[in-house]
């Protein structure tokens, strides 16, 4: 039997089950709301009451970010409930769902063809526009439905530009979320969560708003930077080391930087940066980025990884600068570095400030004045101003050593386990799951 749901939540399933949704519903809000939660039940509910020969889809940013929000949490609200990310595919009551994942400019391809009666949706700003429109065309059985969740974004979103905001054109409902409304949350958490968002990404993730991103990015270290700033930091509490590299170009300047993680990713430390002067030759680029790895190899003993740009000409870069470092008896292996969008970059830095958990070494003197001035360009959305005044390149490099690891910093602030909310006594059917939705 599921957990007591509290009213916005009981407003929906009510909806859903009165068959007062539309073609495409859209659940927004805050993080933390309870909106996917019960769109996985609505999800469960609509499946059970369409045809078992119908198809459907489940989609999210990658398959790994679908199951990681939903299909565990699915499989744990309902037994009958049973997938395989390998094979794309997953089963609930006899009929069959598809797996996808929007994670490249293909996306739209990998969808051709499908006739839909259902589609579930989790995290819709992260989709391509190309991709959303052509779901919507395989939509094409009688009474076929869109459920979607989403925090909300610019609002120069494709997403609320072309549908949200003409809801009374379209065949479109929308219901909202909010973090206090979640009542499974204690409040003490809900205090602490607030404080792990500031300026843009607190309207948009907490109060729930599709807001434009203006002013300094990193408010809170520019305004008590003597908060973050230390002279040094005990090595032994460092769980891994990693430099960050990004390749100068005509109107950009090389930058290396060298960050930390104490355990489990609780705080991330900035060790060191070298900003070369000028415009250098390969070979110039290549001494110095040995100069600067051999120095940070004998202060703190090791280095776990190197992560660089691969954007132009990157990977040719890092292959003669992998070569040059072997040609000197220094194996370096250096990676490509994940390309997360840039917001997304911005936004766990934040949430580590914001949260106490970054630190920044005074000789860092590059980084520290960029955090300080970085500022989001006027009028355009979401993209950090780079015309020169500002030394974008250095966090670019910061950025670059720990965004490998964003999904395993998200998860450190995951401080609420995941609870099975729902047990069912006797089989899995899809009657005795209709029988426990209790509102």
């Amino acid at each position: 039997m599921f957990e007591k749901l509290n009213p916005r939540q009981n407003e929906f399933l009510i909806d859903v089950i009165d068959e007062k949704t539309s073609r495409i519903n859209i659940l927004q809000g805050s993080v933390r709301s309870g909106k996917t939660y019960v769109s996985l039940i609505a999800w469960l509910i609509l499946i059970a009451l369409y045809p078992k020969n119908s198809n459907f889809l489940m989609v999210g940013k990658t398959i790994t970010s679908l199951k990681r929000n939903c299909l565990t949490l699915l499989a744990s609200l309902c037994p009958a409930f049973v997938f395989s990310t390998s094979k794309k595919e997953a089963s609930l009551f006899g009929r069959k769902i598809y797996l996808e994942g929007v994670n490249d400019s293909r996306a739209e391809q990998k969808i051709r063809g499908m006739t839909l009666q259902a589609a579930y949706c989790d995290e819709l700003t992260l989709f391509t526009e190309d991709f959303f429109s052509m779901l919507l065309s395989r939509l094409s059985m009688p009474n076929s439905k869109l459920l979607g969740t989403t925090n909300p974004d610019s609002p120069g979103h494709w997403l609320i530009k072309k549908y949200i905001s003409r809801k009374n054109d379209l065949n479109l409902k929308i219901w909202d979320f909010f973090l206090d409304d979640n009542e499974m949350i204690p409040k003490e958490i809900i205090a602490s969560m607030k404080k792990e968002y500031t300026g843009v990404f607190y309207d948009r993730f907490i109060l729930g708003k599709w807001v434009q991103a203006e002013g300094l990015i990193y408010s809170r270290f520019a305004n008590d930077k003597s908060r973050y700033i230390i002279e040094k930091f005990p090595i032994h509490e460092l769980q891994s080391i990693h430099i960050g590299v990004d390749y100068g170009a005509s109107k950009s300047k090389t930058a290396f930087v060298t960050i930390g993680f104490t355990r489990s990713y609780e705080t991330l430390v900035v060790l060191d940066e070298f900003v070369p002067l000028g415009i250098n030759s390969p070979e110039k680029l290549y001494e110095n980025f040995l100069n600067f790895y051999r120095k940070i190899q004998k202060e703190y003993g090791y280095i776990s990884t190197c992560y660089a740009d691969w954007g132009g000409l990157g990977q040719v870069i890092t292959k003669g600068l992998q070569t040059y470092c072997l040609q000197a008896k220094v194996p370096v292996k250096i990676h490509d570095c994940s390309k997360f969008r840039i917001i997304e970059r911005i936004n766990i830095l934040s949430r580590l400030i914001g949260t106490d958990r970054f630190r920044i070494l005074s000789r860092c003197s590059e980084t520290i004045e960029s955090l300080s001035s970085a500022v989001w360009e006027d009028e355009k959305d979401d993209v950090r101003l780079d015309n020169g005044t500002v030394n974008i390149d250095v966090l670019d490099a910061m950025e670059y050593a720990f965004a490998s690891f964003i999904p395993k910093i998200s998860n450190s602030f995951n401080k609420i386990p995941a609870k099975e909310l729902c047990a069912f006594s006797g089989g899995a059917g899809e009657e005795k799951f209709l029988e426990g939705v209790i509102i």
